[in-house]
């Protein structure tokens, strides 16, 4: 009798101990095809890990002003890499943050944002960087609404170059007075074909354009003369042309006229608005972004302490 029941307790236990091992082999089953999952993982879907940690401990003040800079037509990381080194070397500020812009307004972030940084730059870069207008002001307004709720950022300024130019004012008259989004404070454009590349306009004088604005209207102007008003009051604004003093009054691809003209939808609105004609080799419209001149007149209106 004693020996059927010692039987029974051995049948018993290693009943358990079989049960216990098959599951210990479905767990590491489960652990070894997360681990494949991971391993195969790309980089940009560890970066929306790092971010979402980033976010639960990022810090709700905010020092100063996030400085952002949007490239032009066809532009990358190239375009301003050059004047934010310069930028960094002057100890205007340092760059945090790169926020990269697919097309369907999901954004990648690479860099370390410091929620104590003095004028912190931030590089906006648009994956297919030869869309329209309308487009990238969607993908700027993405950029700021995911600022403002990431890292309680309520106030930018806004640098842009050519097409980035034309994009930041699209959005400033579309989306500018929204409180989803941060305020922005100062806006700077460079070399910004606002009146398109449109014929008509080579011989008046800068004078006539300022009081009277362009003779000929690209869809562009058309549609910027239609919403100024949605553009918002707080928002200055300093618009760079370059002439490269050879009789083109261009920066050698955006005509004088062209940048300048939306100083007359400004100024006749009463708004905020400031312009300079950046001369010499190198106010060329590619220089632009190299010259120290600019640099100079964007730190002063954006007021970078040193």
């Amino acid at each position: 009798m004693k020996r059927v029941v010692l039987v029974s307790f051995i049948a018993i236990l290693l009943s358990i101990l079989v049960v216990g091992c098959g599951n210990k082999k479905r767990a590491d089953s489960v652990n070894e095809s997360q681990l494949i999952s991971e391993s195969k993982s790309s980089e940009i879907t560890q970066e929306k890990i790092a971010n979402s940690e980033k976010r639960d401990s990022s810090s709700t003040s905010q020092a100063s002003i996030p400085t952002l800079f949007i490239h032009g037509y066809g532009g990358t990381d190239f375009t301003f890499n050059a004047m934010l080194t310069r930028f960094e070397a002057e100890d205007y500020g340092k760059q945090e943050l790169t926020l990269t812009v697919e097309p369907d307004g999901g954004i990648f972030e690479t860099g370390n944002w410091q929620s104590d940084s003095s004028n912190p730059f931030i590089q906006v870069l648009f994956v297919d960087n030869k869309n329209n207008e309308w487009n990238q002001a969607d993908w700027i307004k993405a950029v700021l609404v995911y600022l403002k709720t990431t890292y309680q950022v309520d106030e930018v300024n806004l640098v842009g170059h050519s097409m980035g130019g034309v994009s930041s004012f699209r959005y400033l008259v579309a989306y500018g007075k929204e409180d989803t989004q941060p305020v922005v404070k100062r806006f700077v454009a460079m070399g910004a074909p606002f009146n398109d590349f449109v014929a008509g306009n080579e011989n008046q004088t800068l004078e006539a354009l300022h009081q009277n604005g362009p003779l000929v209207y690209s869809g562009r102007y058309t549609e910027f003369s239609a919403a100024i008003q949605q553009y918002p009051a707080s928002t200055g604004m300093l618009n760079i042309a370059g002439d490269k003093t050879d009789g083109s009054k261009s920066d050698g691809t955006v005509s004088l006229s062209s940048s300048l003209s939306i100083g007359y939808l400004m100024q006749s609105n009463k708004f905020n608005y400031q312009e300079v004609i950046i001369t010499g080799d190198q106010a060329s419209h590619s220089q632009l972004h190299e010259n120290k001149d600019v640099d100079e007149r964007i730190a002063e209106f954006l007021q970078y302490d040193r």
